[in-house]
């Protein structure tokens, strides 16, 4: 089978994919308070004692709650940063090999197998995994551009290349 002709397509994280993160976000914070308030609600305030709040008044489940709430914060945080750092991400294609390069000067381009994860036209989610040993996945959002020449080139990389057994580098 011959392969899909070289390509390549810049990744930088758009106003709504920071949209789609920040919803995200925000919904799981909400979502547990949305189900606790109105049992708190309902309860506070009874004459009759109820197990779950006076377990509240225990120092080791206040403690608990206060390490988890400090958790959430040091973990937003930290992908806070995180994304900040990420910046723009090249994909690459040359009809061989998946190569990702960074904007950061001085960062070293990864050879690696890009998977196509979500493909609703005009967005893209794909996973790129380095060959053996050199990182962890990096998820790329794709969104389309201006050159829709270099889109459809792209897409036609991703659904038409598919590493076989042992293609896997080391």
């Amino acid at each position: 089978m011959r392969a899909p002709p070289p390509v390549e397509y810049t990744s930088a994280l758009g106003r709504a994919w920071r949209a789609a993160l920040s919803l995200l976000v925000g919904a799981s914070v909400a979502v547990p308070l949305a189900w606790g308030l109105p049992y708190f609600a309902a309860h506070w305030g009874s004459l009759r004692p109820d197990a779950l709040l006076d377990g509240l008044a225990d120092r080791r489940v206040q403690g608990a709650l206060a390490l988890w709430a400090a958790a959430m914060a040091v973990a937003a945080f930290w992908l806070w940063q995180h994304g900040l750092a990420a910046g723009e991400r090249t994909l690459r294609w040359d009809g061989q090999d998946w190569m990702l390069a960074s904007a950061a000067p001085g960062c070293a381009e990864l050879r690696g197998d890009a998977q196509l994860m979500l493909d609703l036209g005009p967005w893209m989610l794909v996973r790129f995994l380095p060959y053996a040993g050199l990182g962890a996945a990096t998820w790329l959002p794709l969104a389309v551009g201006a050159d829709l020449a270099r889109w459809a080139a792209l897409r036609g990389a991703l659904w038409n290349w598919r590493a076989g057994p042992g293609d896997a580098r080391p």
